[in-house]
């Protein structure tokens, strides 16, 4: 069997290290070609365009189609196909889509299909409405094509009606926003693990996802709990392969926000937690129908690890020195390369942590964020570039969430 494996998204950094892992000989699809990505993968085609963030449908298509004439067994999507269901379906025909058929997206991602399974269902969401609230205080406007909380504002703000069959309304529940990472065949899932998410504020976009921790210890209950509830999302919509569900953990409540029908971004946290990788099991899940089962004695402790997407400041271009001070931290990833264009608000890199608490993992990820502006003001003596910026890009991670 062939071993060589697509990977598709807006940056594929993540998956690609995943499959390398798991054998396989992966082809990154992105719109950057990171130095990371590239070190990680055989091959780098660039099928879309950083400076608008949109993949290209025709250069995506093509690249897909060559691969599948050069004897690829399939392809991956990541971010970036939220709202493409029509696109996954084309790709798929030029090369297996492993995951998630676009049918499956398009259910998850349309909000009347979504949220009206989950009340049949009587899993808990925040009160959700399709037209603009009469009052708009505490009522947020989401866009379900959108990925990274990029598509979440006030309802009062911008345009008082709703643009786009993906667009609804939700009321601004309170909780702690977090995820869940699971397995799914279809019919059944296995939840590998609970996570915090990183949430704040980005230029004027309020609910930008930043990071996540993980996998977190939580009591057995909720645990159970959680797992029911992947069980019954991936009978419902028929999931295949990795997957996460965005919740708010009130107390003791759960209410689901949305599920991403795609290996997240928090699989990061999870390297080395399963044999062979969470590709591999992505793979083995989705055209296999196999999940891993649950071993008898209690798996080893996996420390608690965390990512967080710094963001740039000025514009500018990331030159020669710049690139090579951060390339030098193991701790920095999605590492851009010298001569890459800035912009003020953008992610430029991702910085990464360990350690035996959240709390611990959450205050060294502060002091590693705080020490990447200093390197972006590094002069470059051999093209006189100041390198103080951040990529025109969205979700520096390898998947948006």
């Amino acid at each position: 069997m062939s071993r060589l494996l697509a990977l598709a998204g807006l940056s594929a950094r993540t998956l690609a290290e995943s499959a390398r892992d798991g054998g396989f000989r992966p082809i990154a699809l992105d719109l950057f070609g990171d130095a990371d990505t590239r070190r990680a993968a055989v091959g780098w085609w660039q099928v879309g365009h950083p400076e608008r963030l949109v993949l290209d449908p025709e250069r995506l298509l093509a690249t897909l189609a060559q691969l599948r004439d050069a004897g690829a067994l399939g392809w991956i999507a990541g971010s970036g196909f939220d709202g493409e269901p029509s696109l996954l379906a084309e790709g798929a025909r030029r090369l297996p889509l492993i995951g998630n058929p676009a049918e499956a997206v398009a259910a998850v991602r349309d909000p009347v299909v979504f949220f009206g399974r989950l009340a049949a269902l009587g899993i808990p969401y925040p009160d959700t409405r399709l037209d603009p609230p009469p009052d708009p205080s505490g009522w947020l406007r989401k866009d379900a094509a959108s990925c990274g909380g990029r598509g979440v504002r006030p309802a009062g703000d911008g345009p008082c009606e709703p643009e786009g069959q993906g667009a609804y309304y939700q009321r601004h529940a309170p909780g702690r926003a977090m995820s869940a990472l699971f397995l799914a065949d279809g019919r059944r899932a296995r939840l590998l693990g609970v996570n915090r998410q990183i949430v704040r504020r980005s230029g004027g976009l309020p609910f930008v996802f930043r990071g996540c921790i993980g996998p977190l210890p939580v009591a057995p209950m909720l645990r159970e709990r959680l797992q029911v509830l992947c069980d019954t999302l991936a009978a419902a919509f028929g999931l295949r392969g990795a997957n996460g569900v965005d919740f708010l953990l009130h107390g003791e409540r759960i209410a689901v926000l949305e599920v991403n029908p795609r290996p997240p971004a928090s699989m990061a946290l999870y390297r080395g937690v399963l044999p062979g990788g969470l590709i591999r099991a992505h793979l083995l899940a989705s055209a296999a129908g196999h999940l891993p089962r649950e071993g008898r004695r209690a798996p080893p402790p996996v420390p608690v690890r965390g990512f967080e997407v710094v963001f740039a400041r000025a514009r500018g271009r990331i030159g020669a020195v710049t690139a090579d001070a951060l390339a030098g931290l193991d701790w920095c990833h999605d590492l851009p390369l010298a001569g890459s264009p800035v912009l003020p608000g953008a992610p430029v890199c991702t910085v990464s942590a360990e350690g035996g608490s959240a709390a611990g993992v959450r205050a060294l990820l502060a002091r590693r964020r705080r020490q990447i502006p200093s390197l972006l003001e590094l002069q470059d003596d051999s093209s006189g570039d100041v390198s103080a910026g951040g990529r025109a890009r969205a979700g520096r991670t390898a998947e948006c969430q």
